[in-house]
């Protein structure tokens, strides 16, 4: 086991957030309820090269008759994102947001391994009800659905987190 492997795993019981262990390897996989959809969550970790790569899967599935909106609002989002970035399988429909860092050799801070997971949840949680618009769009009113417009609608972010004491 690698030591940023034993400190994900640290991390994960110090939160109290559930997981499971993929056997044989060194990956995490756990489920998260956000605000709007539950979150798949699969943390996989590269011990040698110091890195740790999370990774988010959108619970809906993109029909390829959407795919084209969908990869416009995933570019658009990427536009703006400081961290990560969303990706769309195009066999598959799936959507997912993937975020990495590389740590120093021997300085795994729990900190980050803990923001990594908050973030990768926030961001997926944050599309899914844009991804929602766009999947439960009808086949034929695609033409009419513009991304940018939809980007801009407020109502569908969920509420801003508030401070812990």
């Amino acid at each position: 086991m690698s030591a940023l492997y034993a400190a994900t795993l640290q991390t994960f019981k110090a939160q109290g957030w559930h997981y499971r262990e993929v056997t044989g390897m060194e990956v995490l996989e756990a489920d998260f309820e956000a605000h709007h959809t539950k979150v798949a969550l699969h943390v996989q970790i590269y011990g040698e090269a110091h890195i740790a790569t999370v990774v988010a899967t959108a619970s809906l599935q993109v029909a390829h008759t959407h795919r084209l909106q969908v990869s416009e609002l995933l570019m658009r989002t990427n536009k703006e994102l400081n961290l990560g970035n969303f990706e769309l399988d195009w066999d598959s429909g799936a959507v997912m947001f993937r975020l990495t860092n590389i740590f120093p050799p021997h300085r795994y801070d729990e900190r980050i391994l803990a923001t990594l997971v908050h973030t990768t949840i926030a961001e997926t949680d944050r599309l899914t009800p844009f991804l929602g618009e766009i999947c439960n769009t009808p086949k034929g009113e695609l033409i009419l659905l513009r991304v940018r417009d939809l980007m801009k609608r407020e109502d569908l972010l969920p509420p801003a987190p508030t401070e812990e004491p």
